[in-house]
């Protein structure tokens, strides 16, 4: 299996002691990196399969307490500034969203201070800690689970589950590269994670016929997708409000066959969830994938029809 990682693409953000330490991180290592973790007067972490390691000036991955490389003010000032492309006015719809997209499909998740106006959240402020989640693609990944699951003879709608850093997008990014090599796929990529559009020109490989809705609210593509561009399959990550539910049920009308990713951890959950229910109840979904996490990180934990398990 091929691993493509968009770690080099996240590291030119960081400021550049970081950068250079990162940068000199073994092609071994660095090909396995999750996370990049930085936390204000602690040291620069990468996360593999679940576990911190200390980055080293050096580029070395230390598993126990070492005297690395202190996050500092500055430094998370100037990570956040060169995310926003130094202009942090028009950030403040994603900002409040809680991360931030950059170049190569790579998200920065942001903790700080709430800053509340009346019930709602207006932005985030004095900024603690950042969460650089590495894109990859892990080419050929999904193969078995697509050959397990009989989708290219007998398609019907799959619900893939995990929890948070599970492999989900990773999973859906490899499915939307398979079936769009021979059929049409509509990819939802709301958060520019799957594609990594760069002037429009994927930088990931999604499939000769796959069309990609970067941008749109998951809701209102699904369907456009829908009613202007007759995809065979429809492909949307992090499935979550009544809304993007509503649009799947209006969408399986024309036929096209739906594959999402949930947060999730049991496929008992599915039922449970209100949205997810509603799907599974109206045959949009008919077959439920969970992932692992940590060091099961991408495998595949169980698969199981929804009608067995729907009320």
């Amino acid at each position: 299996m091929e691993t493509e990682s968009k770690l080099a693409m996240a590291a030119a953000y960081l400021p550049a002691v970081l950068q250079m330490a990162v940068n000199r991180i073994q092609a071994a290592d660095a090909v396995r990196i999750q996370e990049l973790r930085l936390r204000i007067g602690r040291n620069l972490h990468a996360v593999i399969s679940g576990a911190e390691y200390t980055v080293m000036p050096d580029g070395q991955l230390v598993s126990e307490p070492a005297e690395g490389m202190k996050i500092t003010r500055q430094m998370l000032d100037t990570l956040f500034q060169n995310a926003c492309m130094h202009s942090v006015h028009s950030c403040q719809t994603a900002i409040r969203s809680g991360y931030l997209t950059i170049n190569g499909g790579n998200r920065i998740g942001l903790c700080g201070s709430a800053v509340i106006h009346g019930r709602s959240l207006e932005t985030v402020c004095a900024i603690t800690s950042m969460n650089v989640r590495i894109a990859s693609a892990r080419i050929g990944c999904a193969e078995q689970l697509l050959y397990n699951l009989g989708l290219q003879g007998q398609p019907e709608g799959v619900l893939i589950a995990g929890a948070p850093a599970s492999g989900k997008t990773t999973i859906l990014r490899d499915i939307a590269r398979i079936l769009g090599k021979t059929a049409r796929v509509a990819l939802m990529d709301e958060r520019g994670e799957l594609a990594a559009g760069r002037n429009g020109i994927p930088q990931f490989e999604i499939g000769l016929q796959t069309d990609v809705f970067e941008g749109y609210p998951k809701a209102e593509g699904i369907e456009i997708a829908a009613r202007v561009m007759s995809p065979e399959w429809i492909l949307c990550d992090e499935l979550g409000n009544a809304d993007e539910a509503d649009a799947l049920l209006q969408a399986g009308l024309t036929g096209a066959h739906m594959i999402a990713t949930i947060h999730a951890g049991s496929l008992e959950e599915i039922t449970e969830k209100p949205v997810t229910a509603r799907l599974v109840q109206a045959g949009v979904f008919r077959q439920a994938v969970l992932l692992g996490s940590g060091s099961k990180c991408g495998q595949v934990l169980q698969t199981k029809p929804l009608r067995r398990i729907s009320r």
